[in-house]
């Protein structure tokens, strides 16, 4: 099975979900389920590339179903934090800004949910590195870029009440196999796996 017909299994299944998700709404006794209409799940996190990549984010979560969720997923990433000065070559910046909104389904459990989601949105990335050699000039080079972004969100709650345990993993579908055939390439989906933990606030 190609990568296309892998791609378009994977939607199916989504679109499978989400119309038993909307068949199956308030109509069954919630009263067994914590359900959280609607959640800010602020966090942080790491890439899970070499350089690591220092995450802080914010879920927002809308249930309108019992199984169907929607959700703003945003993220500033502070990228190579541990590579900012490297043969006389100084990082003055290096960082990404993430938006993405997504749409899946949502299991609950007595004291916690399971989320899937199908995410899809845009990347901003940015990073200015100075060369300060004494053997040569000083000199700068800055480059800014906006790519797409889109992949699997899994997330995990923990707790009934008001607050409660979050954690998020993101497998990025963008840039492998689009745009690089590796996957294990700098810019790979396996380099750019996030995971994040955090607290939950339910609002409604």
């Amino acid at each position: 099975m190609n990568l296309h017909k892998q791609f378009l299994l994977t939607l199916s299944v989504f679109a499978c979900v989400i119309v038993f998700a909307q068949k199956d709404s308030s109509s069954t006794n919630q009263k067994n389920y914590p359900v959280r209409q609607l959640t800010i799940e602020p966090g942080i996190g790491i890439h899970t590339n070499p350089g690591m990549d220092v995450l802080i984010s914010n879920l927002i979560q809308w249930n309108p179903a019992k199984r169907l969720a929607i959700a703003s997923h945003t993220s500033y990433n502070i990228n190579n934090v541990f590579q900012r000065n490297v043969n006389t070559v100084k990082t003055n910046y290096n960082y990404s800004i993430n938006q993405k909104i997504g749409i899946g389904a949502t299991f609950f459990a007595k004291h916690s949910a399971n989320t899937f989601l199908l995410m899809a949105g845009a990347k901003y990335t940015a990073f200015k590195e100075t060369l300060d050699n004494p053997n040569f000039d000083k000199a700068t080079a800055s480059v800014s870029r906006l790519s797409p972004d889109y992949g699997f969100m899994y997330t995990y709650k923990k707790g009934v009440k008001k607050y409660f345990f979050s954690f998020r993993m993101y497998v990025p579908l963008y840039p492998w196999p689009i745009k690089e055939s590796n996957i294990n390439a700098v810019d790979g989906n396996m380099n750019n796996v996030s995971l994040e933990i955090g607290m939950g606030i339910k609002i409604k």
